[in-house]
């Protein structure tokens, strides 16, 4: 039933696709009361087998008391509900609208999201062969499920099984997956953290606990909105380049993702008409059509290599790779807690490796088009850490650079901006042609 795939075309009838919606919704909430009745059900079954096996035998005073009762192989679901969230973070809607469109993505994520629940109750209580059904047993990413079991068993032995499980609402959304995070209390009140990927077929295709899971608590979208960028940042490029997807809002998709909330698009475009600009020349169907692609990417400040992601096929224009989000991308430490991590590069064009000391202005690699993207750009971020999954989103400020047309001593690049460095800020190293 998960691996179901609903499917309506722009001319479908919107009655029909809002009952499959609710019919696929209506499915996993009846299996979720069924499957409680019978572990109720099961449960009560035991407490009386076990109730009998334990009453002396009145006939049979001298007789060896039974055995101890075996535990229990399929235990109780424990109970999952939502945190209380911050007033400005955003909720999954449920509430139907008048627009079929979003009334079917709404049904999606709704689905998405019961599956997640579902999914985290039936691991973390160790039916692993009932978790395992919700699977991609087909193609995409497989989960490493050997690890997985081991680290829920190893934690289960030591602090027994949840008391509750806690639904933290801040999920990442990317091209066809969502991610849904989760924290489970136990009676010593020990906390664990699980994260669930589900793509757009339904089934499970990505989870972790434990360690590489940021607890639910820290993971607060507002946290670090006032922070102000410690290291002086020079904008990692010769030239003038576009921001996208940069302003606060609900309209930036960086926005609504904790480890993304400050993350800036670069692009290169030009006027093509009054009012009218382009980022791509032609029809754009190549990546060489696009103005950005193969451009210097330069460290932003001195700093250590931490990371390196090299050989990730790049996209044609269009498509994108949901597994790699980043694509190939290099990370930086810059010192103060602040890492910067620049994505979405060129296949093969990477100039350093881990370890390695660079010093502002130095190349990197080169503007490309893979991971998450449909067209070459330049994503940039700072994180208070180097572990993207773990990591937040801060604030990125540069210092002296020209914003349309007017120095500025240092600003937080927002959508629409044409931004470049201030001389010389780049000098020590000749000036690439950029239009």
């Amino acid at each position: 039933m998960f691996g179901m795939s609903i499917r309506s075309s722009a001319q479908g009838d919107r009655g029909r696709t809002a009952r499959l919606c609710g019919l696929a919704l209506l499915s996993l909430l009846v299996e979720d009361t069924v499957c409680a009745e019978r572990d109720k059900a099961q449960g009560d079954a035991s407490a009386a087998v076990s109730e009998k096996s334990a009453a002396p035998d009145k006939a049979s005073p001298d007789k060896a008391s039974p055995d101890k009762a075996s535990p229990d192989k399929s235990p109780r679901l424990p109970p999952i509900h939502d945190e209380q969230l911050p007033p400005k973070s955003r909720t999954l809607v449920t509430k139907p609208t008048k627009n079929m469109l979003i009334d079917f993505v709404l049904e999606m994520q709704n689905r998405s999201q019961a599956i997640a629940r579902r999914y985290v109750q039936l691991l973390l209580s160790e039916r692993y062969d009932e978790a395992n059904l919700l699977h991609d047993e087909v193609g995409g990413r497989r989960i490493e499920w050997p690890p997985l079991t081991q680290q829920v068993e190893a934690f289960t032995a030591e602090h027994g099984q949840p008391k509750e499980i806690v639904q933290y609402l801040a999920t990442s959304v990317g091209a066809e997956v969502q991610t849904f995070y989760f924290t489970a209390h136990y009676k010593d009140s020990i906390e664990l953290g699980v994260r669930v990927t589900i793509d757009h077929y339904g089934h499970v295709v990505g989870a972790a606990v434990g360690g590489e899971v940021i607890p639910t608590a820290k993971k607060r979208y507002d946290r670090h909105d006032h922070y102000t960028t410690k290291t002086e940042l020079a904008l990692p490029f010769r030239g003038t380049w576009t921001a996208t997807n940069a302003t606060p809002g609900s309209g930036n998709g960086h926005y609504l993702n904790p480890n993304q909330r400050f993350a800036v698009d670069f692009q290169i475009s030009v006027d093509v008409a009054p009012g009218q600009r382009s980022n791509h020349k032609g029809d754009g169907s190549k990546n060489s059509d696009y103005y950005a692609y193969g451009q210097d990417i330069l460290a932003p400040a001195s700093g250590t290599v931490v990371a390196v992601v090299d050989g990730i096929p790049e996209n044609p224009p269009g498509l994108t790779d949901i597994y790699y989000r980043f694509g190939n991308s290099i990370t930086l430490s810059l010192g103060s807690g602040e890492y910067a991590l620049l994505a979405h590069l060129q296949t093969g064009s990477t100039k350093v490796r881990v370890g390695d000391r660079v010093t502002r202005g130095q190349l990197l690699a080169r503007c490309g088009n893979s991971g998450n993207s449909t067209a070459p750009h330049l994503h940039f971020q700072l994180s208070d850490s180097p572990t993207l999954s773990v990591a937040a989103s801060l604030p990125v400020q540069f210092v002296h650079v020209v914003r349309q047309g007017v120095p500025e001593a240092r600003i937080q690049p927002m959508s629409g901006d044409r931004v470049s460095n201030q001389e010389p800020a780049m000098e020590q190293h000749p000036a690439k042609a950029v239009p």
